[in-house]
Parts: C-alpha cells; sequence; structure tokens
C-alpha cells in the first residue's frame, strides 16, 4: 500500500492554526504537542516566522519503526505508520531516525506522531486537519501519486517557502 502525506500550500495558510486545533482536540494530545512548527528561518527579517507543516510521510520503509528497540513504532497493513503508546519508553530513537523529524517525544508521555486519524484517512476519509483548513491550504495525497512534477512542487513549497523567505 502506498504512503500517505498531508501536504500543505503555503501560498494559501493563513496561519490560523485551525488544524492544530483540532488535531490536538481529536487525537487528544496534550497541549505543548503541535504537528505544525513555526520556524523563524535564517533567511528571514528578524522578527519574521513562517509555518511549517511536518506531516508523516507513512513511509513504505519507514526509518521510525526500524529504529524503534521496543516495537512501538508500526506500519498498519492500510500504510499508516502509528505509535502502539503501551510499547513506547520515550527513548526518541524514532524521532532521531525520521528524515522529517516528526515523531514528538515528550519524555513523560509516550511519543505522538500523526497517524492519519486513527488510519480513517487511508481507508478514505479525509484527516481532520484537511477538513478542518478554512483555506484549502492542506491535502491528503499519495506520495506514489504525486508523480516527479508533484514531488518536485511539494518540495519547492515547503522548503522555499518555508524556509527560505
Amino acid at each position: 500500500m502506498s504512503n500517505y502525506i498531508v501536504i500543505q500550500d503555503s501560498d494559501k495558510c493563513g496561519h490560523c492554526e485551525a488544524c492544530v486545533a483540532k488535531c490536538m482536540k481529536s487525537n487528544h494530545f496534550p497541549a505543548r504537542v503541535r504537528m505544525v512548527d513555526i520556524v523563524s528561518p535564517h533567511a528571514t527579517k528578524p522578527g519574521t516566522h513562517h509555518f511549517a507543516f511536518l506531516s508523516c510521510h507513512h513511509c513504505e520503509d519507514p526509518k521510525c519503526v526500524a529504529a524503534c528497540k521496543h516495537n512501538a513504532m508500526q506500519r498498519t497493513d492500510s500504510g499508516v505508520v502509528r505509535v502502539n503508546e503501551d510499547n513506547c519508553h520515550g527513548c526518541a530513537e524514532c524521532a532521531h531516525a525520521c528524515p522529517w523529524h516528526v515523531p514528538r517525544v515528550l519524555g513523560d508521555t509516550p511519543t505522538v506522531k500523526c497517524n492519519l486519524c486513527d488510519g480513517r484517512a487511508a481507508l478514505g476519509e479525509m484527516p481532520e486537519c484537511v477538513r478542518t483548513c478554512p483555506h484549502g491550504a492542506l491535502r491528503l495525497v499519495k506520495v506514489a501519486e504525486l508523480g516527479r512534477d508533484g514531488r518536485r512542487e511539494y518540495a519547492e513549497k515547503f522548503f522555499m517557502r518555508n524556509f527560505l523567505k
């Protein structure tokens, strides 16, 4: 099964954080967990910031799963990479292994990350963050369907707009 990703069109993003609030509420994440990072890239004017939507890529061969010695990170048959909270020790090996730096390790609670709304998105439902965005800046795609041009567009929008504005 193909890996999924929620991608952000930073040109449409209004920085309202409705996606963050809905994600936190739907997943019962603690207030200090954010699936969206506010970045202040060195190439911007001092005091400016941008939102970088850091979605799990639910990789075909997830490095986070391979790095987890406790079998807490798992890839389901539907292609969703998720955390088994009962097995998580908060060691952060998954976060260090992830090339996208998506898993959030809090120390006193199990690691958290996007689970595509408990896997429902992999079954055809839109994730809460995508449904909630009032600007239409987020969309769920299969990485395989992006194709070469789509991957380039995603990379340019994510890296160029979020880090080099």
